[in-house]
């Protein structure tokens, strides 16, 4: 299988690997694969689908996960669901945000469209892209929830942070349950 690291340079984090039972797709664009646009796992495809929203891809791709990719398997397995879908309000791969900046189109030319389909096809949609720590990347989240939320679909977040930020999931308690994220 090819290594999807050799072009693209993602960052220095290594992939872990997945677990057995899951089925794993993903969908890529640009030059070296440098967007992706979805991930989706598959456990019990005879079970509801779980979207996650969150910032940027890291080093998750069909052939393993990270630690954030692995920690949101574990609430939708808790939850009862049998897949989930990983989107990102910026497709551009990266470790460091900081790259965000540093590149033309951060959020890539079919995100949105991409978005809009997996959360469609989820049987709930959890905002959790967190807060930015460079400023002009702030705005990306809000604007993705809005258009969803046009759509008619219900966001949701595991924690909304006290400046009204859904949380990022990866260090957050495993006993959460979602609430609905209020419109944007």
């Amino acid at each position: 299988m090819p290594d999807l690291f050799d072009a693209h340079h993602v960052g220095d984090s290594r992939p872990l690997t997945l677990s057995d039972d899951v089925v794993s797709t993903a969908t890529y664009g640009g030059p070296d694969k440098c967007y992706r646009y979805t991930l989706k796992r598959v456990w019990n495809a005879k079970l509801p689908s779980l979207m996650w929203l969150m910032m940027n891809p890291s080093v998750a791709t069909e052939i393993g996960d990270d630690r954030t990719v692995a920690k949101c398997q574990r609430y939708a397995r808790a939850w009862g669901y049998g897949s989930m879908f990983v989107g990102n309000t910026f497709a551009y791969r990266c470790t460091d945000q900081e790259r965000l900046t540093e590149v033309t189109d951060p959020v890539g030319p079919e995100n949105d469209a991409a978005l809009l389909t997996m959360a469609q096809q989820a049987g709930m949609v959890i905002a959790a892209y967190g807060t930015p720590r460079i400023k002009s990347l702030h705005a990306r989240g809000p604007q993705v929830v809005s258009m969803l939320q046009q759509h008619g679909i219900v966001v949701h977040a595991m924690k909304i942070g006290a400046n009204g930020r859904p949380c990022h999931p990866l260090y957050l308690p495993a006993a959460l349950k979602p609430v609905v994220l209020p419109s944007v």
